[in-house]
């Protein structure tokens, strides 16, 4: 009768443990889950917002050149615990259409564009409308380098626009970028959470040992 009842213990032990190594199976991935999970940080220039002007008017002959820095720290990026694997930057553009002169080539806009240390665009010719903005934009992107995502690896990276002839409008500068944690804040939860679990099937083996000596 004793040796059933033990053994009924026992079987109803080992469905305690079930949850148990399941349990610290979970807890032991916990920290390669967090560390795989993409975010998105971007900083947006020439959007009317944090003193930035709504649009840059841009001329060869006058204002030609737009020198700043997109900065995705202020975003919440945190280059401590955070890699950058891609980012895309943007250019959007509006034509004046206000070119009186009958010869096409004067008619016609050219940027150069620059980010950190590489230039995508040289001498580029630009158009769009101010109209059903901002589809009508004339949009440009690229996808960084591997040279430029280490560049803003710390968050910040420089670029320009340099108007090289005739004028243009200026409509937006952005970058976006998608990260992954390096880091896990909460680790050491995690691994005082696997010990409570371990600790716990611990004592319960050794109550069932000692109940069944006894006997």
């Amino acid at each position: 009768m004793l040796t059933r009842g033990w053994a009924l213990v026992e079987r109803g032990y080992r469905l305690l443990m079930k949850p148990y190594k399941i349990l610290a199976s979970l807890l032991l991935s916990l920290p390669f889950l967090t560390a795989a999970k993409a975010l998105t940080f971007s900083d947006v220039d020439v959007d009317g917002n944090e003193g930035e002007p709504d649009y840059l008017y841009m001329s060869s002959s006058g204002t030609s050149s737009w020198n700043k820095t997109f900065n995705l720290l202020s975003a919440g990026f945190d280059p401590s615990s955070m890699r950058i694997v891609s980012a895309v930057v943007s250019f959007a553009f509006a034509d004046d259409h206000n070119d009186r002169s009958d010869n096409k080539r004067w008619k016609k806009e050219y940027v150069t564009l620059s980010v950190g240390g590489e230039t995508p665009w040289s001498w580029l010719e630009v158009d769009g409308s101010h109209s059903n903005s901002p589809y009508s934009y004339d949009w440009y992107s690229t996808s960084l380098s591997a040279a430029s995502l280490d560049d803003l690896q710390d968050g910040v990276i420089a670029y320009s626009v340099e108007a090289e002839y005739n004028d243009f409008y200026l409509k937006e500068a952005s970058l976006v970028a998608e990260v992954e944690m390096i880091k896990v804040p909460d680790a050491g939860a995690t691994l005082g959470m696997l010990g409570l679990g371990i600790a716990t099937v611990f004592i319960l083996r050794r109550q069932m040992l000692k109940g069944r000596a006894r006997s």
